[in-house]
């Protein structure tokens, strides 16, 4: 991986958080428009967000060298993005769990909305 792809995934990764809490369809729209690296790492963060895989079981999945999913996750977590990472797997924290929470928090507002409505 180039050193400049690297540095701006770093500078991205909070962006990429974020592009992952929007809703599916709004990421469905927006994710061709997206970098083939950017989309790659995307991919690479779905693998991994149900459970916890090994370098090389990343690689062999998305076919690249684990040297490369090495140093994507590292740029990732160097610019803040929540990853647990151990010295030979990677799981993505967030992610699904963090749409659902979003998810929550807009019913507890709409609940919040009717609750006033029927006070009224």
């Amino acid at each position: 991986m180039e050193d400049s792809f690297r540095k701006k995934l770093t500078e991205q990764a909070k962006l990429i958080a974020k592009f992952q809490e929007l809703e599916q369809k709004e990421r469905e729209w927006l994710f061709p428009l997206l970098s083939k690296g950017v989309r790659n790492t995307l991919e690479l963060l779905d693998l991994i967000s149900d459970r916890p895989l090994t370098f090389e079981e990343i690689a062999t999945e998305l076919d690249i060298h684990p040297t490369t999913v090495t140093q994507k996750l590292n740029a990732l977590v160097a610019g803040g993005y929540p990853l647990a990472l151990t010295d030979k797997t990677a799981f993505a924290e967030t992610g699904r769990p963090r749409k659902l929470a979003r998810k929550s928090v807009d019913i507890k507002a709409k609940l919040m909305e009717l609750i006033k409505e029927l006070e009224d």
